[in-house]
């Protein structure tokens, strides 16, 4: 019997906002130097309604969230939760110091957040050349990204040093094609280990005519935030 009385003391039925809510009395005592604590360990007055449920006069709707933080010990929201400076007041309210402190670190984030996208967006460029007279690629762009499409690393294995790496976006890295010491660049696989760097086609171009014609594809992707 004695245990059965200690499990239905444990039990607790909160209305709260109108919203009914149950738990126990150890989740609700979880930060004792919190409200909650201290109403749920006899150290503060508490009122109960006519079914006898305790009455506290929070908001219904986000109490949910902070009793789950009580249950969890993590802040939990939904992505698109749009609420929380109404739930930094409910934090506030009840005196969780711990659930203050996610919730203000969530802000700073979500701060820093806004600030970044409000940035201007910038790209990075790849250009890919080719000289129809002596059949050469030549491609400009970062060593950083050059260094990652292993067609290029592959020939270069063969051709030897990239030269100054500081200068190939301005340069460019030539490769022969059909050389002694090269296979011939395999176009579309080029391309397809381009966009697998993120990178997207943007547009093409030409110039001169027939046998001195030179070919161009420029490729660009976004620069993270």
């Amino acid at each position: 019997m004695e245990e059965a009385a200690a499990t239905v003391e444990e039990c607790v039925n909160l209305n709260v906002g109108g919203q009914m809510y149950t738990t126990s009395r150890s989740t609700l005592t979880r930060f004792p130097e919190s409200m909650l604590g201290a109403m749920f360990s006899d150290r503060m007055p508490t009122k109960r309604d006519d079914r006898g449920n305790y009455v506290i006069d929070g908001d219904g709707k986000l109490f949910r969230y902070v009793l789950n933080f009580l249950r969890r010990s993590k802040l939990t929201l939904p992505d698109d939760f749009k609420e929380l400076e109404m739930l930094a007041d409910e934090a506030d309210f009840y005196q969780i110091t711990e659930l203050i402190d996610f919730i203000d670190s969530l802000k700073m984030d979500r701060e820093d957040l806004k600030k970044r996208e409000e940035l201007p967006q910038e790209y990075e460029f790849l250009e890919v050349e080719f000289e129809c007279a002596n059949g050469q690629y030549i491609i400009f762009g970062g060593a950083t990204v050059l260094e990652k499409i292993p067609l290029l690393v592959s020939h270069y294995k063969d051709l030897g040093n990239w030269g100054v790496k500081s200068r190939l976006e301005e340069y460019g890295l030539s490769l022969p094609r059909g050389t002694r010491t090269a296979k011939p660049i395999d176009r579309v696989k080029l391309f397809r280990e381009i966009t697998q760097q993120g990178f997207e086609l943007r547009c093409t171009s030409s110039c001169g005519g027939d046998d001195r014609a030179t070919d161009r594809w420029t490729f660009c992707r976004k620069v993270p935030k």
